[in-house]
C-alpha cells in the first residue's frame, strides 16, 4: 500500500508524520485532511466522529433499553420481594444496585431493573399474586425517573387488587401523587432543587405518606446514600415482623377470641374433727 504524500512508515507499519509539513489547520473538516495528506487513511478509523443531534437522539432507547442486572440466586427462602427501579438511561442511578444487593443479602428476593420495565413488571408481579406464589412483603422502589414510574407502578398494581406494602422514592421527578395502591411511602428527596420533591395522596389514596428531606446531597448522589439504604432495610424488616412469622402446616389455627384453658380446680382440704365439748355440771 502505497502512503499518503508526506507520510513514512514507522517499523510496525504505524504512520509517523514528516517533519517538514506544516501542522494542519484546526478549522479543516477530516475530508479536507484526507485528501490534502495531512490525514493517514488508517487513521480515519480512530477519529472521533460527531453524530448529528437527531441520530444522537435516536440512540437514547437503545441506551435505555439495557434491562435487568443478573443477580445469583438466594440461598435461603426469601423473605419478601422486592422491585428496584434505576433512572434515565439506566447509568446514573448506581446506588440502586448497592441497595439491591444489600437487600438481597438481607433475605429479600430484590431484582433492580431499567425503569422503562415498570409495566411488564407490575404484570408479572400481578400474575404471580392471583396465582398465590407473591412472597410478602412486597416493595417496590426508585430513583429520580425511576421513583416516578415506581409510584405509577404501584398505581398499575393497586387497580389489580395487589396493594404494596412499601413503596420507597429517591427524589422523583415529575410524578408526585401517590395513586390507590401502596399501603406505606417513604419519599427521600434533597433540597438543593427550586421545587419541592414533596408526594401527596392522589385520587383513591389510603395509605400513609412520609416525606424525608435529605440535606447534603443532589440529585444525582441522593440514591448513593448508605444510611438511607438501612433505614429501607429497617422498614422492610419492620413490615416483615409485623406480619408474623408464617403459619405452620398441619398446625391448629389461633383464634384471638378463643379463652384461655383455665387450671382444674383443687377439692378443698378435710377440716380437723373439732374437740367434744363437755356438759357443766
Amino acid at each position: 500500500m502505497t502512503a499518503a504524500p508526506g507520510w513514512r512508515r514507522a517499523g510496525a507499519g504505524i504512520p509517523e508524520q514528516s517533519h517538514h509539513l506544516p501542522p494542519p489547520p484546526r478549522a479543516l473538516t477530516r475530508r479536507h485532511l484526507l485528501a490534502k495528506g495531512h490525514l493517514h487513511p488508517r487513521a480515519v478509523s480512530m477519529t472521533p466522529i460527531r453524530l448529528p443531534r437527531r441520530a444522537a437522539m435516536a440512540l437514547l432507547p437503545a441506551l435505555a433499553a439495557c434491562g435487568t442486572t443478573t443477580v445469583q440466586p438466594l440461598t435461603q427462602p426469601p423473605r419478601g420481594r422486592v422491585l428496584v427501579l434505576r433512572g434515565l438511561l439506566n447509568m446514573f442511578s448506581t446506588g440502586m444496585n448497592v441497595l439491591t444487593f444489600m437487600l438481597r443479602d438481607a433475605g429479600y428476593d430484590a431484582t433492580v431493573h431499567n425503569h422503562a420495565e415498570w409495566r411488564g413488571l407490575a404484570d408479572r408481579v400481578a400474575a404471580d399474586a392471583h396465582a398465590g406464589t407473591l412472597k410478602r412483603p412486597l416493595a417496590v422502589i426508585g430513583h429520580s425517573f425511576g421513583a416516578d414510574d415506581a409510584i405509577l407502578m404501584t398505581g398499575r398494581l393497586g387497580a389489580a387488587a395487589v396493594p404494596v406494602d412499601l413503596l420507597v422514592t429517591f427524589d422523583p421527578s415529575w410524578v408526585l401523587a401517590v395513586p390507590r395502591g401502596p399501603r406505606r411511602v417513604i419519599n427521600f428527596h434533597q433540597d438543593r432543587d427550586t421545587y419541592a420533591r414533596l408526594l401527596s395522596p392522589g385520587p383513591g389514596f389510603d395509605g400513609r405518606i412520609e416525606n424525608r428531606q435529605v440535606t447534603g446531597e443532589s440529585h444525582l448522589s441522593i440514591d448513593k446514600d448508605m444510611d438511607l439504604h438501612r433505614q429501607v432495610l429497617a422498614a422492610l424488616r419492620e413490615i416483615d415482623n409485623a406480619s408474623g412469622p408464617p403459619a405452620t402446616a398441619g398446625a391448629a389455627p389461633r383464634t384471638a377470641a378463643s379463652p384461655a384453658t383455665a387450671p382444674p380446680r383443687l377439692a378443698p382440704l378435710p377440716r380437723p374433727p373439732a374437740p367434744p365439748v363437755r356438759a357443766r355440771r
